[in-house]
């Protein structure tokens, strides 16, 4: 009974695995089964499979049996599936779990029968039975650094420097199955994830971009993790008049937790220590204890923020940095405060702009400067100061002026040649370039800062 109740809800009645309408009872298994077909409209994850150990023959347009997903994690409330209460905001039900279907068509999974009873078929676990999977967790290089050569769409971005995410190789090459075909068959570039990188400006960092972090890398393996299929690469059929077989695909979400390549003698703690999140469009939140990395960017490449070794954090946006605090916002700099624009503009509709320095105050304007208040304006000085102006001085007042001194003199000859203002001091900094679709080191920019971060691929100081 409870088995029906909780069943009620799911496929159609024609493909439904239900035990009270089979009556069919089986050996429990498990079983090693092949995905034929995804159950349409029940949204709950069922699989039709085919047997080999019992169906005979495949006929790819046979009926083969439905079975049920089986989740390492799932639950509901204790709702009006249960209690047939009436259904409101608050009893209606609330489900919780962990949901990772469907595998593609061709598929091996393993199916028990509950019981016994065929209609009771459940898919609980997915079969490595091939060399074929070092895309997972993370779509990174190719093992043993062994690269194809690329479509002609990226042929000519691809340079010998470029690390580019690959696909799996052919395990029809005669060479698949032998001892050194996982490190020296060459893999092709995954297109879709490739371009990303290159419109980042990542195609070429071994850090930021593609990782080592496959699940072919070493034996026994050091890479844990999770990636999903990703979209279909076409919206049309990849294979002629079957809408669920998919063949290429634009690479999915992945989360890899990765304990390092060991034999590096560089990195003895192990080459891509890292914990990575990354989205399938790019997006990325990276935590590399190898290269004391935290970085965090978006999938156009436009912003980056970088936690670096050296101590400091490292922000670029190509269209703005904007922060707003409804309190205080407070800089603070041991060291120097150096801000530089095409224009800097500060307001403050308060209670004005105070300037406190135990030093000096040096005001230097290689054009003309103003100084203007609706209100009184005192200048002070407890030493002695001079007005200067190589080609005329004038003061005007709508009110009185006074000059008050012990002793004030006019036209008695000049004051003095005024000191001409000095430029600021600049570093020049590295930029870069976007050439033919791939981002390349360019001209360098001055500026009073000593750090100023550009778009990937930004060349870093030690």
């Amino acid at each position: 009974m409870g088995s029906n109740l909780i069943r009620r809800t799911g496929a159609d009645q024609s493909t439904k695995a239900d035990g009270k309408n089979s009556g069919m009872t089986v050996d429990p298994g498990p079983y090693e089964a092949i995905v034929v077909r995804h159950v349409e409209g029940s949204r709950m994850g069922q699989l039709e499979v085919y047997i080999p150990e019992r169906d005979g023959t495949f006929d790819p347009n046979g009926k083969y049996t439905p079975v049920s997903y089986a989740s390492p994690f799932y639950g509901t409330t204790y709702g009006t599936d249960r209690q047939n209460l009436p259904n409101t905001a608050a009893t209606a039900g609330q489900s919780y779990g962990m949901w990772m279907v469907p595998p593609d068509i061709g598929c091996k999974v393993l199916v028990t029968f509950v019981a016994g009873d065929l209609g009771r078929g459940y898919w609980f676990a997915c079969v490595y039975d091939t060399p074929s999977h070092h895309m997972v967790p993370g779509m990174g290089r190719a093992v043993g650094n062994k690269t194809a050569p690329s479509t002609d769409a990226l042929a000519s971005k691809i340079s010998s420097n470029t690390v580019v995410p690959v696909i799996e190789y052919s395990t029809s090459d005669p060479k698949a199955f032998t001892k050194d075909a996982l490190t020296s068959t060459p893999r092709y570039p995954h297109d879709v994830q490739t371009s990303i990188l290159l419109n980042q400006g990542l195609d070429r960092d071994k850090i930021r971009g593609a990782i080592s972090s496959s699940s072919l890398r070493e034996s026994p393996s050091n890479v844990y993790g999770i990636s999903t299929p990703g979209r279909k690469a076409t919206a049309t059929n990849q294979v002629p008049g079957k809408t669920q077989e998919v063949i290429y695909r634009k690479g999915g979400h992945s989360f890899v937790m990765d304990d390092g390549a060991a034999g590096d003698p560089v990195n003895p703690e192990g080459t891509d220590q890292l914990i990575r999140l990354r989205s399938s469009g790019g997006h990325q939140i990276l935590m590399n204890d190898t290269e004391q990395v935290l970085y965090i960017a978006s999938a156009s490449g436009h912003q980056w923020v970088e936690f670096s070794p050296n101590g400091q954090i490292n922000i670029y946006a190509d269209r703005g940095f904007n922060v707003r605090s409804k309190g205080t916002l407070n800089l603070h700099s041991d060291k120097a405060v150096n801000i530089q624009g095409d224009t800097v503009h500060i307001s403050a509709s308060g209670k004005g702009i105070t300037l406190d320095t135990d030093g000096k105050i040096n005001l230097n304007a290689m054009d003309s400067a103003s100084f203007k208040s609706i209100g009184p304006m005192t200048l002070h000085s407890m030493s002695t100061g001079s007005f200067a102006a190589a080609n005329g001085f004038s003061a005007s007042s709508d009110g009185e002026i006074s000059l008050n001194g012990s002793k004030v003199n006019l036209n008695n000859g000049g004051g003095g040649s005024p000191s001409p203002a000095t430029p600021p001091t600049t570093t020049p900094h590295p930029d870069v370039a976007l050439t033919n679709g791939v981002w390349t080191e360019g001209d360098t920019f001055d500026s009073i800062c000593t750090v100023a971060p550009s778009h990937e691929p930004w060349k870093r100081s030690k």
